[in-house]
């Protein structure tokens, strides 16, 4: 429970009959008529961060308020409480909730109850403490509004948080103001759709510079199961200061330019591993022992903390950022992404290779370091070395990805490499070609009656392979058969697995095979002699329809190519009368298909062949992605006949 001081519930109070004169000024009965296809509204979402510089010190705070409006019956019931993210960085300080419901005499206002804080599921661990408090508001009912007021105090000006103006429901008003010392150079970048909604407004003072941006009238945000995190769309805004000058004194940098953000980072690894420990010395010769080169001794390093280490994220305050000693990970055997990194970089500076600590956003994070440098940019660290001039990268927090293939979550991100107390290097890392992530489904299928009877052997390479044998390392064998069944499962919802294997290879590759036996009843359908067989178990790409309003892309985890086989045994008797046409299309950069129906005597078969050419689909390409699920689900539809004899 969040106690407050006798003043500040004076001002509480102040706020509250305040609010409530606000809301009696306001007509909410037009928004809610406006909005009345909507459940609730935000009527009013105000920051104002106010930056003070004393005794050569920044200190931080944000003022904010969040006021809903409950527009259905359903909202009382949706809105009946709110969470409110803080950690160490950005501390949770005045909290106030409280409803105002309609009466005949304006609104009665009840405060809220219980404030509960846990640990926060949304933050990254690679920071620090993320934590979430619980606010519940009583007696809600249709036409009540909540409002929530709140202070934030930042810890550390390197860590201020973004402001979205943008929200699940819609936005009546967006309002975000920076207060800053007129010495102080502030800078923003602003993220997502729609910029030109932001007006921005500077005021001056003698002392001070204020600066405002407000949205009106802010569309909901659609949420999509298949797009990227809500931050490459959303709008909001990330404000930093780039530098100060304050009185006499030279200006100092603090976050203009990716220089200024690695200075930042070095702090936190120049003094990590710098003890000669005979543990990581002895340890390191055994993993290497008999390897003649810097490949074999790097790739063994990697399998070793792969194999070893095991993930564990644990975080508090600046230990977000500041790698724990190799030598300690080492004993433990257990660690976080920023200690695998440190054990990966100590093992291989051991045998004389030149290792270097990594920050990294993974594909979560729309940032650059360029446009945008700041912690905010990144979220996990792995290790990078030099390699015949070529950067491999290696995450040890993956127990399965080979050497030399970054995980599909960093493919295609900016890697921020630190080479020495002045140097670093800003590298991409690499997409991986579809053609290393390979899928070759064979089935081989017999009917009788209605029921098809058939041998699934699937074959994967790369990041699907790689997938399947981290879902086997942690299962029991009834788990096991069902992850596979998941996988098998096709036809229909009459899928019935009688019997499954698979094999993850011990090999560099680790390529995985499932193999299953099935049947499938009533799949068959049959009109006199004829016998209808849809030979599209599998139907790829079936879902990915854009609906015309959405401007979202559609994010993939990785590029790949997909090959399925399915061939028909012609029962005694029957002859086919019907096939289906051939089919292909490609729209370079997105997907290609090429669908192909042969026959003999005995048997029919049906090669699919897919390459997915991108990791995005972005607005501009859906109607050349629609076009081609269009000619798929037609294509779907085709069913082969077979006539009695």
């Amino acid at each position: 429970m969040i106690k407050f001081s006798s003043k500040i519930l004076l001002i509480i109070c102040v706020l509250i009959i305040s609010s409530v004169a606000g809301a009696q000024e306001t007509d909410y009965l037009a928004i809610a008529d406006k909005y009345k296809n909507e459940n609730a509204v935000i009527t009013n979402n105000t920051e104002h961060l106010v930056i003070k510089y004393e005794n050569g010190e920044f200190s931080a705070i944000s003022y904010i308020t969040e006021e809903r409006l409950l527009i259905s019956s359903m909202s009382p019931g949706m809105y009946n409480t709110q969470n409110i993210y803080h950690s160490y960085f950005n501390k949770l300080g005045d909290l106030d909730g409280v409803s105002m419901i309609p009466d005949k005499r304006g609104y009665k206002t009840l405060k809220a109850v219980g404030y509960k804080t846990t640990a926060s599921e949304r933050e990254n661990v690679f920071y620090d403490d993320g934590k979430q408090t619980e606010i519940t508001y009583k007696g809600l009912t249709r036409g009540a509004l909540t409002r929530l007021t709140y202070t934030i105090i930042h810890r550390d000006i390197h860590f201020l948080t973004p402001f979205y103006f943008q929200n699940y429901i819609p936005v009546i008003t967006s309002t975000f103001k920076v207060t800053v010392p007129k010495f102080v150079k502030l800078n923003n970048v602003i993220k997502g759709h729609d910029k030109n909604r932001i007006k921005q407004e500077v005021k001056a003072t003698d002392d001070n510079i204020t600066y405002t941006w407000t949205a009106n009238d802010i569309p909901s945000l659609k949420s999509y199961t298949d797009a990227p995190p809500f931050c490459y769309y959303a709008l909001h805004l990330l404000p930093y200061i780039s530098s100060y000058q304050a009185d006499d004194n030279p200006a100092k940098h603090v976050l203009g330019n990716p220089d200024d953000l690695y200075h930042y980072y070095y702090k936190f690894i120049k003094n990590v591993n710098q003890k000669d420990e005979e543990i990581l010395t002895k340890t390191a010769e055994e993993i290497t022992h008999g390897d003649a080169t810097p490949k074999q001794k790097a790739q063994h390093i990697y399998q070793w903390v792969q194999k070893n280490m095991h993930y564990v994220a644990f975080e508090d305050k600046l230990g977000g950022f500041v790698p724990r000693e190799a030598a300690d990970i080492c004993m433990r055997k257990f660690g976080d992404c920023k200690d695998m990194t440190s054990i990966l970089v100590a093992l291989c500076r051991k045998v004389g290779i030149e290792a270097y600590f990594t920050w990294i956003g993974t594909r979560d994070k729309p940032y650059t370091y360029e446009e945008t440098p700041l912690p905010l940019a990144d979220n996990h660290m792995i290790c990078t070395i030099k390699l015949d001039d070529q950067w491999v990268f290696m995450d040890g927090t993956d127990p399965l990805i080979p050497f030399g293939i970054p995980p599909y979550s960093i493919q295609g991100k900016e890697a921020l490499i630190g080479i020495d107390a002045t140097n670093y290097k800003i590298i991409k890392v690499p997409e991986i070609p579809a053609a290393n992530n390979y899928v070759c489904d064979s089935t081989v299928l017999t009917f009788s009656n209605n029921t098809l009877t058939g041998t699934a052997r699937i074959g994967y390479k790369g990041y699907r392979a790689w997938y399947i044998g981290a879902v086997m390392m942690y299962r029991n064998d009834n788990e096991k058969e069902k992850a596979i069944q998941s996988i098998t499962t096709r036809g229909s919802n009459k899928f019935l697995q009688n019997s499954f294997d698979y094999n993850i290879a011990a090999t560099d590759d680790k390529d995985a095979k499932l193999t299953s036996t099935f049947e499938i009843k009533d799949y068959v359908q049959n009109l006199g002699k004829e016998y209808y067989v849809n030979m599209n178990l599998l139907r790829s790409y079936e879902g990915d329809f854009a609906d015309r309003d959405r401007t979202v892309p559609i994010e993939h985890d990785y590029k790949n190519r997909i090959k399925q086989v399915v061939t028909l045994q012609i029962p005694k008797g029957y002859k086919v009368t019907y096939l289906p046409p051939n089919k292909e299309k490609s729209v370079n950069g997105l997907l290609s298909y090429r669908i192909a129906y042969t026959k003999n005597a005995k048997e029919v078969q049906l090669v699919k062949e897919y390459e997915l050419q991108t990791l995005y689909v972005y607005p501009e390409q859906f109607a050349a992605q629609n076009q081609i699920v269009e000619e798929l689900k037609k294509q779907y539809k085709e069913s082969v006949v077979l006539t009695a004899n």
